[in-house]
């Protein structure tokens, strides 16, 4: 495979094309210090077998909300650890220098943002930024050029600049931020002249370093720069002394999806494609490559030198050694879910994922092995059984799981039948396939009752049943479907759809129907989607705009008729007219088998929704907790 080729970067040979760019993983310390934590995060990446690693965002003051901290020569000893993490399994690393500009965050209510213009970001604070003097723009270029001292300094192989996101040097980049009159704004050649100028300092300060860049290939922003002027910029970029460009979609604030499911697999990598035909040095593709075929796809076809993948490594690190040994089948794949990674970091919360829960935990695994070896039944194939049932066998013991369809993945096999929650499909598939081989005997199209759970003689039984539909107490339900069984093509529907439950649920069913039914949304709550991850629900609400789905709030289902929905509105009583109506109005956990359970086995637990309805994310969670303990 190409993907496993090496390449030089000015100097440095690099073992293979899979980059781990940076990704903000809030592990590090309030102020910025390097914690045990994010040092076993990065070396169990290093271990499985990525190429090269960008480690940030770092960055170079110290009143910036998040980050790793560079700005003081304190920090190098740390920073050198992780280094020497990299360099232990022969991967090269870089630390990505950043500074927010006008998306600037900080614990000092007084501080005011700085900019090339003070224009108000459309997100974060939303605070007009102050405009910076020509001093200022040379400071923090100087800022910048110490910065990169530090790493190389700390034993970094290079440095990366974000030029991309919407910070601080995007800012000067893009006509829609930039509108200064001086040597700083105007021209393309003047807009970049701060990105240069940065290199030129980091060259003169750090002598023979490697500079890369970060850049949107499209900013997708309204007066923004397109791929058409990014080339431009990339080719003054690879003249001033840049040694590779990291090619990325859109900024922060772009109004269309940019990692969700909504874009396809490897859906940007036009956008590395295009700025590579303008220049000679190194492109890494990025956004959404979170299959090593879909990587080798966009290398064998020209469209970049290296893939970037940072999502794809949460959910498995293992990810270039499971490929480079042909395990294709047994990679847990990134299902862009967003729930664990983009959520949590836009909250400040450490990073988790819903495939692989031990994100952020690695050091817990170490010598995972149980005490003593158990036999352990656990009833319920969903995300949370298999989860607990991965751990438990990874730990040595003899696992049973009865499933009572004939596939595994519970819930998310129902939602993959949605436009918006089609990779949730990758859930199970990786589970049949993996779980056999750690010696997990699966019991497919088989309801556990209690007899024949304690047929099996357990140490230990998990109860992981799920939920099942909320049939609301409500006139004419009868006349209803359920979300569930219109998901799973067990109910028909007709032209018209009512869906009521306008959470992800009655989302998903909506998209599904949106292309063949003239779908109504409602909800009785002020807003569609409630329980959809920031990062995801706007995505998920424009995609259902732009279907015409027709959504309504603070409306209330009070009866379902043959072809109608009678609701109560804020404006009174209505009727809406359909051939279907839809239940999405939650669920209720199915915890009967433990109830009659509880009292005849030595241990006994229930996890996921079997507890109360919640996120896949929260079910996953809590099954791994469950099996570090047993």
């Amino acid at each position: 495979m190409k993907l496993f080729e090496p390449i030089e970067i000015e100097g440095m040979k690099i073992k293979n094309r899979i980059v781990m760019p940076a990704g903000e993983t809030n592990y590090h310390s309030p102020e910025g210090g390097v914690t045990e934590r994010l040092l076993e995060f990065y070396r169990e990446r290093a271990k499985g077998g990525i190429g090269f690693a960008v480690v940030g965002i770092a960055k170079i003051e110290p009143h910036f909300f998040g980050g790793i901290s560079i700005y003081d020569d304190r920090f190098i000893p740390d920073l050198a650890k992780i280094a020497e993490v990299f360099h232990a399994y022969d991967v090269k690393c870089a630390v990505q220098l950043w500074h927010p500009g006008r998306y600037e965050v900080s614990l000092d209510p007084d501080r005011v943002p700085v900019a090339p213009s003070p224009i108000p970001p459309p997100i974060f604070t939303k605070k007009t930024p102050r405009e910076l003097t020509k001093e200022e723009i040379l400071r923090i270029e100087e800022e910048f050029a110490e910065a990169a001292l530090r790493a190389k300094k700390a034993g970094f192989d290079a440095v990366e600049l974000i030029g991309s996101a919407g910070y601080l040097i995007s800012q000067f980049f893009s006509p829609a931020t930039n509108k200064r009159k001086d040597e700083y704004g105007g021209s393309i050649e003047n807009r970049a002249r701060f990105a240069v100028e940065i290199v030129q300092r980091i060259k003169e300060k750090c002598g023979r370093f490697p500079v890369l860049i970060r850049i949107a290939g499209d900013e997708f922003v309204d007066g923004g720069n397109t791929v058409r002027e990014m080339k431009i910029i990339a080719k003054i970029l690879e003249d001033a002394g840049v040694c590779a460009i990291n090619v990325m979609a859109g900024w922060h604030e772009s109004r269309r999806p940019l990692t969700t499911m909504l874009v396809p697999r490897g859906g940007f990598a036009y956008l590395a494609e295009e700025i590579k035909k303008s220049v000679s040095i190194p492109v890494i593709a990025s956004h959404r490559i979170n299959d090593p075929m879909i990587a080798e796809k966009i290398l064998q076809e020209g469209k970049a030198d290296m893939v970037a993948m940072f999502r794809a490594l949460l959910a498995d690190p293992e990810l270039p050694k499971k490929a480079m040994e042909g395990r294709f089948d047994e990679i847990r794949i990134c299902v862009a879910c967003n729930q664990g990674c983009m959520d949590y970091v836009m909250q400040g919360m450490p990073i988790t994922c819903l495939v692989n829960p031990a994100v952020g935990r690695e050091m817990e695994l170490r010598n995972l092995r149980a005490e003593r070896k158990k036999k352990i039944v656990i009833v319920g194939g969903g995300p949370a059984g298999c989860i607990a049932a991965e751990f438990l066998a990874r730990k040595g013991h003899e696992v049973v799981l009865f499933e009572k369809s004939d596939r595994l993945g519970g819930q998310l096999n129902i939602a993959s039948a949605s436009p918006v929650a089609y990779e949730f499909a990758e859930v199970g598939k990786y589970f049949m396939k993996v779980l056999p081989k750690l010696g997990v005997k699966i019991y497919y199209n088989t309801i556990a009752t209690a007899d024949r759970v304690l047929a099996e003689n357990p140490d230990a039984v998990i109860i992981a049943t799920g939920a099942s539909p909320l049939i609301p107490n409500i006139p004419g339900v009868e006349n209803a479907v359920t979300a569930f069984d219109v998901l799973s093509g067990q109910a028909k529907v007709g032209n018209k759809v009512v869906v009521i439950g306008g959470g992800g649920v009655g989302c998903d069913v909506a998209a599904m129907l949106a292309d063949k039914c003239r779908v109504t949304l409602i909800d009785m709550l002020p807003k569609i989607g409630a329980d959809i991850g920031i990062s995801t629900r706007w995505t998920i609400l424009m995609y259902l705009r732009e279907k015409g789905v027709e959504m309504l709030t603070e409306t209330k289902a009070v009866e379902i008729k043959r072809n109608s929905v009678v609701v109560e509105t804020p404006s009174g009583i209505k009727e809406i007219e359909c051939d279907t109506a839809v239940l999405a109005v939650g669920t209720k956990p199915n915890d009967g088998l433990y109830e009659q359970l509880k009292d005849k086995v030595p241990e006994i637990y229930k996890i996921g929704d079997c507890v109360r309805p919640r996120k896949a994310l929260d079910a996953t969670s809590e099954a791994f907790d469950l099996a570090l303990k047993i």
